[in-house]
C-alpha cells in the first residue's frame, strides 16, 4: 500500500495539524492508547459536521473565492482516517471510535482550509511546479513499487487514482517551495539545555517502562534533529496560522 510513501505526499499539512495535535512524542503508540490518547481531546469536542444533506458538487467551504466542495472533503477525510490508522493504529470507523468523528472532521476541514491557502499563497507568488518536476516525482514512486502494475495496485488499495496523486504531489512541491522560500529553518538551533531536558524525559520514560537507558551521546544527534524537526513544526504552525487569518474563509455547513 501508499501509506508510507504516498500517503506522506501532499499532507504536509496533515503532519502540523494531525499529528501535532495528537501527540507531542513519536512514540509508537497502541491501539488502545492511541484510541485514549485521541478521546480524551474529544470530552469537550466539537459536534460532528451536519454535512449530509450536502451534494458531492456543493461547496463545503469557499476560500477567498476558491470553493472546496464536500466531494473534496470527504476525499481528504479519508485519507486523515488513514493517517490516524496509521500513526496510531486506529480503526476510526469502528463502532467503539464514532467518539473520534466529529474532531477528525473538523481536523480535515483545518487541513484543507491550511493546504488551500498555502498553496494560494506560492501560486500568488508566482511559485510553479513543472511537468518535469510533477513526472519525475511520480516516476520515483513507481519505481518504488517495481513497477506501474505495482504502482496500479498501491493506488487502488488507497483509494487514489493518479490524477489524484498528481494533485498530491503537486501541491507538496509547491508548498515545499513556498516554506523554503518563506522560512529560514537553516538558522534554526538547539541549546544544550533543550537538549538535556529532552533526555531527562527519555530517561524518564524508559524508567517507567523497564528498558535499558541509552547514554546521551548515543542518542545526541538523533535528539538534536528531533528538536529541530519540533521547531521547524512550529514555524511552519505559526506561518500558516497567519495565513489563515487575513484569508477570507467562508464555511457553508
Amino acid at each position: 500500500m501508499l501509506k508510507k510513501k504516498i500517503l506522506a505526499i501532499g499532507i504536509i499539512v496533515f503532519s502540523i495539524f494531525i499529528v501535532a495535535a495528537c501527540s507531542d512524542n513519536g512514540e509508537e503508540t497502541s491501539e488502545e492508547s492511541g484510541s485514549e490518547e485521541l478521546s480524551q481531546q474529544e470530552t469537550e469536542g466539537p459536534e460532528a459536521l451536519d454535512i449530509e444533506d450536502l451534494d458531492a458538487e456543493e461547496p463545503l467551504l469557499i476560500i477567498n473565492g476558491e470553493e472546496v466542495t464536500r466531494g473534496v472533503f470527504d476525499a481528504q477525510f479519508e485519507r486523515t482516517k488513514q493517517l490516524v490508522a496509521q500513526q496510531y493504529g486506529i480503526d476510526v470507523d469502528a463502532e467503539e471510535n464514532a467518539m473520534l468523528i466529529p474532531e477528525l472532521q473538523h481536523q480535515t476541514i483545518e487541513n484543507l482550509i491550511g493546504q488551500r491557502v498555502l498553496t494560494q499563497e506560492a501560486e500568488g507568488l508566482g511559485m510553479e511546479v513543472t511537468e518535469e518536476q510533477l513526472s519525475e516525482n511520480i516516476n520515483m514512486l513507481i519505481q518504488q513499487f517495481g513497477g506501474h502494475e505495482g504502482f496500479q495496485e498501491a493506488l487502488e488499495a488507497d483509494n487514489l487514482t493518479e490524477e489524484d496523486l498528481e494533485h498530491l504531489v503537486y501541491e507538496e512541491l509547491l508548498i515545499s517551495q513556498l516554506f523554503e522560500a518563506e522560512l529560514n529553518f537553516d538558522s534554526i538551533e538547539v541549546t544544550d539545555e533543550e537538549i538535556e531536558e529532552f533526555y531527562a524525559q527519555y530517561e524518564l520514560t524508559m524508567e517507567q517502562q523497564g528498558e535499558d537507558i541509552l547514554p546521551l551521546e548515543d542518542l545526541e544527534e538523533q535528539i538534536t534533529q528531533q528538536l529541530k524537526q519540533q521547531k521547524a513544526q512550529e514555524e511552519q504552525q505559526t506561518y500558516i496560522s497567519a495565513l489563515m487569518e487575513r484569508s477570507d474563509i467562508e464555511r457553508l455547513y
